[in-house]
This record gives C-alpha cells, structure tokens and sequence, in this order.
C-alpha cells in the first residue's frame, strides 16, 4: 500500500538525505524532517508503528501519525 511519510534525516548541503541514505560522499550538514514516499510493510498496531520501504530502497519505522496512507 502506497503512502506518505515524514521523518528526520541528516542531509547534506543540497537538502538530500545523507549518510547511510545516500550513496553521495557529501558532509552532513543538518537533520530535516523530510515528507518521503513509500510503500507500507508492515505495521505494530500495538506500539503504533509502520515500517515503510522508502522509494530509494531502505526501510524505516515511522509512528502511524506521521503516516498518510494513500486511497485505494
């Protein structure tokens, strides 16, 4: 299922996620709340997470309220 997520990454100089994010050798210069589109995993109804495959390829958990899940 298709979705929006925001979460706080390290990004470089030109506001790309970096570090383990990227596979560009720039410095990190700040951490961004970024708004990133995924697909949805899994989720922990208890603890109120999702895990999320981001469109570049990682995984990241995110709480449910930081999730907006496209309509189907």
């Amino acid at each position: 299922m298709n979705c929006t997520y925001k979460k706080e990454f390290p990004v470089d100089e030109f506001g790309r996620p970096g570090g383990m994010y990227s596979l560009a050798d720039l410095p990190i210069v700040s951490m961004k709340v970024l708004e990133r589109e995924g697909t949805l995993i899994s989720q922990d109804s208890k603890k109120k997470l999702y895990q999320i495959k981001d469109d570049k390829g990682f995984t990241v958990v995110v709480p449910m309220s930081d999730v907006e899940v496209a309509n189907v």
